[in-house]
């Protein structure tokens, strides 16, 4: 009801789906707007580097510190999220990286590297330090992605059985 009333309202609404493409978006898609009959123009998957990092097994007292070696080992977690978006759900999307003071140049050109690969742009988000302002690319971004056509698609028919739903995720 409050996204119908939303829609109404605005342009563009953003539903905060949840931690993860493998819960968040799962629930927000194959309930949601299942059930609901809404189709999402696109995605915004979240990440920090300091994440990356720590899933690539940095200690969080080293998570400052410059560390490519780390983000490589953490960055399939975020790509195999962009995939399942992308590919299963069929959905535009985009990386948005809630940028911290000590994210090196160097961490963020890799980040952008491995989601250009498939397919994915990457947008800084600083709004805590900039406001709105800061927020600027990330909005630019989904307005541009929202624009475009897309092929999304529910991972399985609502018809299959539980035992072939489970199966099918």
């Amino acid at each position: 009801m409050a996204t119908r009333m939303a829609l109404k309202l605005g342009d563009y609404v953003v539903t905060e789906g949840g931690f993860g493409a493998d819960l968040g978006a799962e629930k927000f898609v194959d309930i949601k707007c299942r059930m609901s009959g809404l189709k999402p123009s696109a995605c915004v998957i979240v990440a920090t580097v300091r994440a990356l990092k720590h899933h690539g097994g940095v200690a969080k007292a080293d998570l400052n510190n410059e560390d490519l070696k780390a983000l490589e080992k953490g960055l399939p977690n975020l790509l195999r999220h962009v995939e399942n978006v992308t590919k299963v759900y069929g959905l535009p999307a985009v990386v948005a990286i809630n940028r911290f003071p000590t994210d090196s140049e160097t961490e963020l050109e890799l980040i952008r590297t491995k989601c250009r690969e498939l397919g994915v742009n990457v947008a800084l988000s600083e709004v805590w330090g900039k406001g709105g302002e800061g927020g600027r690319e990330l909005a630019e971004e989904v307005v541009r992605l929202c624009e475009e056509p897309n092929h999304f698609s529910f991972v399985y028919d609502s018809e299959l059985s539980i035992e072939e739903k489970l199966d099918t995720i």
